[in-house]
């Protein structure tokens, strides 16, 4: 399921993001979202192992309660859960991959139970250092959604979330 980042596919410069949807089956789908961030990988890192921060900074207004069940912030597996537009989300952190001399991150997590007209949820976060301070992103969720639910909603989410992630490495 891991998206690698490919040094062939050009990758969305300055503000731009790029989410594309793919039908993969029957109510499945991959929504791939890529961009760069002018920060180091490892300052990403940084926020994406945080995630109550991540949430706060990525879905910022859109998420509460959120809460560690299992784990933590720096164990593997971990399970928390939060709450958005009236849900509760419970999901688990089942991988985490670093290689610093390569500026080389990767962080999956899934849904542990559905939620939102979401059944299956399994996610891959990826960072690459691309030289100097810039790093390539890519967040890649397969889901199978409760059939006949359009993936729109979903994929305006992921992109938001990434616009906001850019915008906050834009800040700093």
């Amino acid at each position: 399921m891991a998206n690698d980042i490919s040094p062939d596919e050009p990758l969305p410069k300055g503000g731009d993001v790029r989410v594309v949807t793919a039908v993969t089956g029957p109510d499945q789908y991959r929504i791939v979202a890529t961009t760069t961030f002018e920060r180091t990988p490892l300052e990403v890192w940084a926020l994406l192992w945080d995630w109550e921060h991540l949430l706060a900074v990525g879905l910022p207004g859109l998420t509460s309660n959120f809460q560690w069940l299992s784990g933590g912030p720096d164990k593997v597996p971990s399970t928390f859960q939060f709450e958005v537009a009236g849900a509760t989300l419970k999901e688990e952190i089942y991988e985490r991959a670093a290689e610093e001399g390569r500026g080389r991150y990767r962080l999956r997590y899934r849904a542990v139970e559905p939620a939102l007209g979401v059944l299956e949820y399994d996610a891959v976060l990826e960072l690459q250092r691309m030289g100097g301070v810039y790093t390539a992103f890519s967040a890649t969720r397969e889901v199978r959604l409760v059939p006949g639910t359009a993936p729109d909603m979903l994929a305006g989410m992921v992109e938001f979330e990434t616009h906001c992630l850019k915008e906050h490495f834009a800040a700093r």
